[in-house]
C-alpha cells in the first residue's frame, strides 16, 4: 500500500513540476513577446523622430539654397552693371552688398534623435543598418561640405570687407539709400550728409570692384553647388526614413 502511494505521489509531483514548467515557459514567452513589442514601438518612433530631423534640415537647407540663388544674381548684377561706361556708385554698391549677404550662414543639421539613439543601448534597435550607415554617411559628408562653405564665405567677407573709404565703394550711399541707413538714421544726421544718388565710380574703384565681383560670383556659384550636394544627401535620407516611418505605423 505505502509503495502504491508513493508511486501516486511522485506521478503527482512529476505532473506538478511539467505544469509548472510549462507556465514558466508561457510567462517567458510573454514577457519576451511584451519586449520584442516594445521594442518594436520604439524602432519605429525612432524613424519617425529622425525623418522630422531629416525634414527639418530640407526646410532650412531650401532657405539657404534660396538665399545662395539670390546672392549669385545679385553678384552677376553687379558685374553688369561695372561693365557699363560709368557705373552708379550706389547701385553698385547695393548690388554688391546683396552679393555677400548671408553669406556666412552656417547649415546646422537637427541630430537630436540621431544623437539620442547614440547615446545608450538604443542603437541596436534599428534593425536595418542601411538607416544607420545612411545617418552616418549624411552627417560626415555635411560637416565636410559645411567646412567649404563656411571657408569659402569667409573670403568674400574678408574681400568685402578691405575697404578703407565705404564712401568710395559705394557701400554706404547705398546704404543711405537702399539700406540700414534709410531706416535707422536720425534725419538731422541725413540731411548732413550728402548722397548724389547719381554719382559714379572712379574708374580705379570700378576696376577693383569688377574683379571683387567676379569673386562674389564664383564664391555665389560654389554656395550653391555645395547646398545642392547637401540638399541631395537630406532628400535621399528622407525618402529612406519616410518608408520606415510609415511601414513602422501600418
Amino acid at each position: 500500500m505505502t509503495q502504491n502511494k508513493t508511486s501516486k505521489y511522485i506521478k503527482y509531483a512529476i505532473g506538478e513540476i511539467i505544469l509548472v514548467v510549462i507556465g514558466i515557459l508561457i510567462a517567458l514567452q510573454i514577457n519576451n513577446w511584451n519586449e520584442r513589442n516594445k521594442e518594436d514601438k520604439l524602432e519605429a518612433e525612432y524613424y519617425c523622430r529622425l525623418l522630422e530631423d531629416v525634414q527639418q534640415d530640407n526646410e532650412q537647407i531650401s532657405v539657404l539654397v534660396q538665399r545662395s540663388e539670390e546672392r549669385l544674381s545679385a553678384s552677376n548684377q553687379a558685374v553688369r552693371l561695372l561693365l557699363q561706361e560709368d557705373a552708379n556708385k550706389a547701385e553698385v554698391g547695393r548690388q554688391i552688398a546683396l552679393s555677400i549677404k548671408a553669406i556666412y550662414s552656417d547649415f546646422k543639421p537637427n541630430n537630436s534623435a540621431f544623437e539620442d539613439l547614440k547615446s545608450g543601448a538604443n542603437l541596436n534597435l534599428i534593425k536595418d543598418k542601411n538607416v544607420i550607415k545612411a545617418l552616418n554617411t549624411y552627417f560626415n559628408n555635411i560637416e565636410s561640405l559645411k567646412s567649404v562653405i563656411k571657408i569659402n564665405g569667409q573670403n568674400a567677407v574678408d574681400i568685402y570687407y578691405a575697404h578703407d573709404d565705404s564712401f568710395e565703394n559705394g557701400k554706404t550711399p547705398a546704404s543711405m539709400l537702399y539700406g540700414r541707413f534709410k531706416e535707422g538714421m536720425e534725419s538731422d544726421i541725413y540731411e548732413a550728409i550728402a548722397i548724389d544718388s547719381s554719382e559714379v565710380l572712379s574708374k580705379a574703384m570700378q576696376k577693383r570692384l569688377y574683379n571683387e565681383a567676379l569673386r562674389y560670383m564664383s564664391a555665389n556659384t560654389r554656395q550653391v553647388e555645395l547646398y545642392g550636394i547637401i540638399e541631395a544627401f537630406s532628400e535621399s535620407v528622407e525618402q529612406l526614413l519616410l518608408k520606415k516611418c510609415s511601414n513602422s505605423n501600418d
